[in-house]
């Protein structure tokens, strides 16, 4: 059960990892998701498309890094005793972690550049995640955790 419950995060990690790869270099997707998006906006110019698919790159970012938090956060904290707390600091530090290494590796590839740009927003994605998915969790935990109940009046 130990081994399965990391399955999907380490899955998740190996494929985040490898779309900071040259394969997925923007002028290798752009040639495939500029098409798109002209058949979607058929009025745009070259630039604004240009823009557009620098735009969804980023918000790949922002995504993949969502995700992956959203699965280390639900591994550990599912898999020990540990706060919720505790589970969202280790699931970010793994995510941050994860982003550096993305990024310096993606520096000393010569069709990628190495972004701090890149490294903040993945943060984001991450953070953001975490604390939607810890502020659902204790909204709900508080929800239906037993409170103190008022009397009501004898007649």
């Amino acid at each position: 059960m130990t081994s399965t419950r990391y399955a999907a995060a380490l899955l998740w990690l190996a494929l985040v990892l490898f779309l900071g790869s040259a394969y997925f270099a923007a002028q290798t997707t752009g040639p495939f998701i500029v098409p798109i998006l002209q058949m979607l906006a058929p009025g745009a110019s070259s630039a604004e498309l240009h823009a557009a698919h620098l735009a969804l790159r980023k918000l790949a970012h922002l995504t993949e890094y969502a995700v992956l938090a959203l699965l280390w956060f639900r591994a550990l904290r599912h898999g020990g005793p540990r706060t919720s707390r505790a589970a969202a600091w280790i699931a970010l530090s793994i995510c941050l972690t994860c982003a550096l290494i993305d990024e310096a590796h993606q520096s000393m590839i010569p069709t990628r550049t190495g972004s701090a740009r890149d490294l903040v927003i993945d943060a984001s994605g991450a953070a953001g995640m975490l604390a939607l998915t810890r502020g659902r969790r204790t909204t709900r935990d508080r929800a239906t955790q037993p409170g103190p109940v008022a009397a009501e009046p004898g007649d």
